[in-house]
Protein backbone atom coordinates (compact mmCIF):
# COMPACT_ATOMS: atom_id res chain seq x y z
CA UNK A 1 0.00 0.00 0.00
CA UNK A 2 1.40 3.38 -0.99
CA UNK A 3 1.49 6.02 1.68
CA UNK A 4 2.11 8.84 -0.78
CA UNK A 5 -1.29 10.38 -0.02
CA UNK A 6 -0.35 10.67 3.63
CA UNK A 7 2.97 12.32 2.74
CA UNK A 8 1.16 14.74 0.41
CA UNK A 9 -1.15 15.55 3.32
CA UNK A 10 1.86 16.17 5.59
CA UNK A 11 3.35 18.44 2.92
CA UNK A 12 0.04 20.31 2.64
CA UNK A 13 -0.14 20.77 6.42
CA UNK A 14 3.37 22.22 6.50
CA UNK A 15 2.49 24.47 3.54
CA UNK A 16 -0.55 25.76 5.44
CA UNK A 17 1.64 26.36 8.50
CA UNK A 18 4.00 28.31 6.25
CA UNK A 19 1.18 30.47 4.92
CA UNK A 20 0.15 31.30 8.49
CA UNK A 21 3.61 31.96 9.94
CA UNK A 22 5.80 33.14 7.01
CA UNK A 23 8.96 31.80 8.69
CA UNK A 24 10.06 29.63 5.72
CA UNK A 25 10.48 26.68 8.11
CA UNK A 26 7.15 25.19 7.05
CA UNK A 27 8.11 25.55 3.40
CA UNK A 28 11.28 23.50 3.85
CA UNK A 29 9.46 20.83 5.85
CA UNK A 30 6.78 20.67 3.14
CA UNK A 31 9.51 20.14 0.55
CA UNK A 32 11.05 17.48 2.78
CA UNK A 33 7.67 15.67 3.00
CA UNK A 34 7.44 15.58 -0.79
CA UNK A 35 10.56 13.39 -0.97
CA UNK A 36 9.00 10.35 0.78
CA UNK A 37 5.75 11.04 -1.12
CA UNK A 38 7.57 10.62 -4.42
CA UNK A 39 9.55 7.62 -3.19
CA UNK A 40 6.45 5.87 -1.78
CA UNK A 41 4.61 6.53 -5.06
CA UNK A 42 7.47 4.98 -7.07
CA UNK A 43 7.99 2.11 -4.59
CA UNK A 44 4.57 1.39 -3.00
CA UNK A 45 5.82 -1.57 -0.95
CA UNK A 46 8.52 0.44 0.83
CA UNK A 47 8.25 0.03 4.60
CA UNK A 48 6.93 2.81 6.78
CA UNK A 49 10.20 2.85 8.73
CA UNK A 50 12.18 3.58 5.55
CA UNK A 51 9.69 6.28 4.58
CA UNK A 52 10.05 7.91 8.00
CA UNK A 53 13.83 7.63 7.72
CA UNK A 54 13.69 9.24 4.28
CA UNK A 55 11.60 12.08 5.66
CA UNK A 56 13.93 12.57 8.61
CA UNK A 57 16.99 12.72 6.37
CA UNK A 58 15.32 15.03 3.85
CA UNK A 59 14.14 17.24 6.74
CA UNK A 60 17.69 17.51 8.05
CA UNK A 61 19.01 18.33 4.59
CA UNK A 62 16.30 20.94 4.05
CA UNK A 63 16.91 22.45 7.50
CA UNK A 64 20.63 22.64 6.77
CA UNK A 65 19.97 24.37 3.43
CA UNK A 66 17.52 26.75 5.12
CA UNK A 67 20.03 27.72 7.83
CA UNK A 68 22.79 28.25 5.25
CA UNK A 69 20.49 30.35 3.08
CA UNK A 70 19.13 32.47 5.94
CA UNK A 71 22.61 33.20 7.32
CA UNK A 72 24.27 33.99 4.02
CA UNK A 73 24.99 37.65 3.42
CA UNK A 74 24.31 38.76 -0.11
CA UNK A 75 27.47 40.89 -0.29
CA UNK A 76 26.87 41.99 -3.86
CA UNK A 77 23.41 43.20 -2.93
CA UNK A 78 24.70 45.13 0.07
CA UNK A 79 27.46 46.73 -1.98
CA UNK A 80 25.17 47.77 -4.81
CA UNK A 81 22.55 49.07 -2.39
CA UNK A 82 25.02 51.10 -0.34
CA UNK A 83 26.92 52.69 -3.20
CA UNK A 84 25.46 56.12 -3.80
CA UNK A 85 23.35 56.07 -0.64
CA UNK A 86 23.08 59.40 1.15
CA UNK A 87 23.11 60.01 4.84
CA UNK A 88 24.28 62.29 7.63
CA UNK A 89 27.32 61.92 9.87
CA UNK A 90 26.50 61.36 13.53
CA UNK A 91 29.87 62.82 14.62
CA UNK A 92 32.70 64.81 13.05
CA UNK A 93 34.96 62.63 10.93
CA UNK A 94 38.74 62.88 10.73
CA UNK A 95 40.90 61.10 8.11
CA UNK A 96 41.96 57.67 9.39
CA UNK A 97 39.25 57.62 12.09
CA UNK A 98 35.96 55.75 12.09
CA UNK A 99 32.60 57.44 12.41
CA UNK A 100 28.91 56.61 12.20
CA UNK A 101 26.84 57.21 9.08
CA UNK A 102 23.09 57.57 9.57
CA UNK A 103 21.27 56.63 6.38
CA UNK A 104 18.00 58.25 5.46
CA UNK A 105 16.62 54.82 4.50
CA UNK A 106 17.77 51.52 6.03
CA UNK A 107 19.71 49.05 3.89
CA UNK A 108 19.59 45.39 4.93
CA UNK A 109 17.75 46.49 8.07
CA UNK A 110 20.59 48.75 9.22
CA UNK A 111 20.39 52.51 9.36
CA UNK A 112 23.76 53.04 11.10
CA UNK A 113 26.98 52.08 9.32
CA UNK A 114 30.63 52.48 10.31
CA UNK A 115 32.27 54.92 7.96
CA UNK A 116 35.56 56.65 7.17
CA UNK A 117 36.68 59.43 4.87
CA UNK A 118 39.84 60.91 3.39
CA UNK A 119 38.54 64.41 4.18
CA UNK A 120 37.70 66.25 7.39
CA UNK A 121 33.92 66.32 7.68
CA UNK A 122 31.83 68.08 10.30
CA UNK A 123 29.04 66.57 12.37
CA UNK A 124 25.72 66.35 10.50
CA UNK A 125 27.38 66.77 7.12
CA UNK A 126 25.35 65.26 4.32
CA UNK A 127 27.53 62.59 2.73
CA UNK A 128 27.35 59.99 -0.02
CA UNK A 129 28.76 56.44 0.09
CA UNK A 130 31.54 55.96 -2.48
CA UNK A 131 32.97 52.55 -1.51
CA UNK A 132 32.25 49.52 0.67
CA UNK A 133 35.10 47.57 2.29
CA UNK A 134 35.12 43.84 3.09
CA UNK A 135 34.07 44.37 6.70
CA UNK A 136 30.96 46.42 5.79
CA UNK A 137 32.65 49.73 6.53
CA UNK A 138 31.77 52.43 4.06
CA UNK A 139 33.85 55.22 2.61
CA UNK A 140 32.01 58.52 2.39
CA UNK A 141 32.57 61.94 0.94
CA UNK A 142 30.61 65.13 1.18
CA UNK A 143 27.61 65.10 -1.13
CA UNK A 144 27.40 67.52 -4.04
CA UNK A 145 24.78 69.58 -2.19
CA UNK A 146 27.18 70.12 0.70
CA UNK A 147 30.05 70.99 -1.65
CA UNK A 148 27.91 73.53 -3.54
CA UNK A 149 26.82 75.15 -0.29
CA UNK A 150 30.43 75.79 0.78
CA UNK A 151 31.49 77.45 -2.49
Amino acid sequence: MGFYWIWLGVAAIFAIIEFCTITFFGLWMAIAALVPAIISYLFPHLSVVLQLLTWAISSLICAFIWVKWIRSKPVEYIDSSLLGAEGILADALQPGKMGILLLSRPIQGKQEWSCFSDDILDRQTRVIVTDVTDSSRVKVEASSLTKEGTK
